[in-house]
């Protein structure tokens, strides 16, 4: 995959290039994309790459941020770039309105992600970096590192720690290639005690009256074995479908308006994902989103509809 990238590079003589995050970027997407492009500027070293988070990125990943700095570029030269990169981001239409840009522009395209990729983004992509088997885009930038021969710094490697630890769900989900990735990057003198306690974010104020809201909304439906908790609140809803999980429910999908745009969370527990192979991000949110003219993925026991 290294020298598919280095011929791409070189094949469009390539200078300047934006790297997409999906809006709310998700700490995976933001270690992922930040040292990927460092990746491609040793692959490619005259080329300057501009990372581009659509609508900013997450509250924890603000947090984050200010423990391993990310540089972006909140104006990048769309007209200028040679070439456009999507990290950890399926379909242009989780880009919102710079989806389309991308889409006419018809200049190249590379796809960084572990999701299952959208078909129509399969057609325009120039180059697919693609593992639906890895369980972040951290550990395919990492891997991509270790082929490059690439020394990561110490504040690099704690932020790809980051984005496996998010991802995974404190290593909840982690395969053994997950773990093993883990484990090389504490070699960077980091260790998981420490890079768990960074992550902690206090909760806000605003997220603790949400969630007790959308409690005081519940509707609870029980389907054989399985209890499936449904609820509305305007924000939050990652963070309230979560909870109920806590709470006893096998399946939480959690909805809300908020300026005109509708946000749905769904997430079930490990077991109902095992017993109903109903895998949320592609039988569920894709398809809804699809239906309604918006957009939906993510992965089997955890997804989002916009």
């Amino acid at each position: 995959m290294l020298v598919r990238i280095r011929r791409f590079l070189r094949r469009i003589s390539a200078r300047y290039g934006i790297i997409f995050c999906h809006h709310n970027a998700d700490p995976d997407a933001v270690y992922a994309s930040h040292v990927l492009s460092k990746l491609l500027k040793k692959i490619h070293p005259r080329l300057k790459c501009d990372i581009f988070f659509v609508h900013g990125p997450s509250k924890l990943s603000k947090f984050l941020m200010k423990k391993v700095e990310v540089k972006t570029n909140a104006k990048p030269n769309f007209r200028k770039a040679d070439f456009f990169v999507m990290v950890d981001t399926s379909t242009t239409k989780q880009l919102d309105e710079w989806g389309l840009i991308v889409e006419k522009s018809r200049k190249p395209l590379m796809v960084v992600d572990h999701h299952a990729v959208h078909p129509k983004t399969r057609k325009i992509a120039s180059l697919m970096v693609v593992d639906v088997n890895a369980c972040s885009t951290c550990e395919i930038v990492y891997r991509l590192c270790c082929k490059a021969r690439f020394r990561l710094s110490k504040k690099d490697a704690l932020g790809l720690l980051f984005g496996i630890i998010f991802e995974t769900k404190n290593f909840r989900y982690a395969s053994a290639d997950t773990l093993k990735i883990s484990a090389e990057l504490l070699n960077y003198g980091l260790t998981i005690e420490k890079a768990l306690k960074a992550m902690v974010k206090p909760m806000e104020k605003p997220e603790k009256i949400a969630r007790l809201k959308a409690a005081s909304r519940l509707k609870l439906y029980r389907l054989k074995d399985w209890l499936i908790v449904f609820s509305n609140v305007s924000s939050y809803q990652a963070s309230v479908a979560r909870a109920f999980l806590n709470l006893g429910g096998d399946l939480a999908v959690v909805g809300g308006e908020k300026k005109g745009e509708i946000k749905v969370s769904l997430r079930s527990t490990q077991e109902f994902y095992d017993k109903t192979r109903i895998h949320l991000g592609k039988d569920v949110a894709f398809s809804l989103g699809e239906k309604f003219s918006g957009m939906g993925g993510g992965h089997p026991s955890s997804a989002g509809i916009n």
